[in-house]
């Protein structure tokens, strides 16, 4: 039986809508975006936005495909705000987006602008520095981790990938909605922390410290390098020390985003010890 779910002040829009173009085109980035807006895919994902306080700029509804009382509830709720609201065709709904079994649900949200002076400087504090980072996946996996473990932000430098790609929204699962993350380039990066005691700890194959055997007090900023070319020299210039992770196998590095999970749960357990007791 079809879904015969009724809602009032919604625009039909075709393939063809600018709105529906602005939509993939984000999400495609074929085109500039200086509103810094990301495309969202279904209800968790909105849901996940709206509560971390983001503003929708544009909302896309398909009642055919809508499921669930949570769906249609948001949808009410959307539809009744201020927030442009639009009706797609299941055909529409699916160019917008790539999950297989849409529940009709897709939005424009913008994120936020982070600066430094939103991180909440204190005795210990944790920053992990992306340099020049190519895999989306691990982009977000690392912004999840950071959030999991408490980092106070993460800065991307060398930037080879936006973070309004939809695989950078979907691995992080959210977070990067509300981790300050901050781009900058190496020499503003390294001034910034230098001008406010932090030591900076690069990771390398060849370092001769183990990366547990490495203090992480007070404040500290831990540099993950690209998966393919490792970290700028500027940064190896500017460390206070760089570590390494053993391998036992025949491979001589882990996947990146795994090195920064082991690297930032040492700097957590290290800083906060007492959480872990029990665990």
């Amino acid at each position: 039986m079809p879904n015969t779910t009724k809602l009032s002040g919604l625009t039909p829009v075709g393939a063809q809508n600018p709105r529906v173009k602005q939509y993939l085109s984000i999400k495609k980035n074929t085109r500039s975006n200086p509103e810094n807006l990301v495309c969202l895919e279904g209800l968790w994902e909105i849901s996940t936005a709206l509560d971390a306080g983001l503003a929708l700029r544009a909302f896309f509804v398909c009642p055919e495909l809508l499921r669930g009382d949570a769906g249609k509830t948001m949808a009410q709720r959307v539809v009744a705000s201020s927030v442009p609201s639009y009706a797609a065709s299941p055909a529409v709904m699916q160019r917008l987006v790539d999950r297989e079994g849409t529940d009709g649900l897709a939005a424009m949200a913008q994120l936020r602008r982070w600066g430094w002076d939103d991180i909440p400087l204190g005795k210990q504090n944790r920053i992990v520095v992306l340099d020049g980072l190519e895999i989306t996946g691990n982009v977000g996996t690392i912004i999840r981790c950071a959030d999991g473990t408490g980092t106070d932000a993460v800065v991307i430098t060398n930037r080879r990938t936006r973070l309004a790609h939809p695989k950078v929204i979907h691995s992080s699962m959210g977070s990067l909605f509300t981790m300050p993350v901050i781009e900058a380039e190496v020499a503003e990066a390294v001034g910034w922390l230098r001008s406010h005691g932090f030591r900076i700890l690069t990771t390398d194959t060849d370092a001769p410290v183990g990366y547990r055997e490495a203090d992480y007090q007070g404040r500290v900023a831990l540099v993950m390098g690209s998966e393919k070319y490792g970290i700028v020299r500027a940064w190896h210039d500017a460390e206070d020390v760089s570590v390494a992770i053993p391998m036992s196998g025949r491979m001589d590095s882990l996947n990146v985003g795994n090195a920064a999970v082991l690297m930032l749960y040492e700097a957590f357990f290290q800083q906060e010890p007492e959480r872990f007791r029990g665990a």
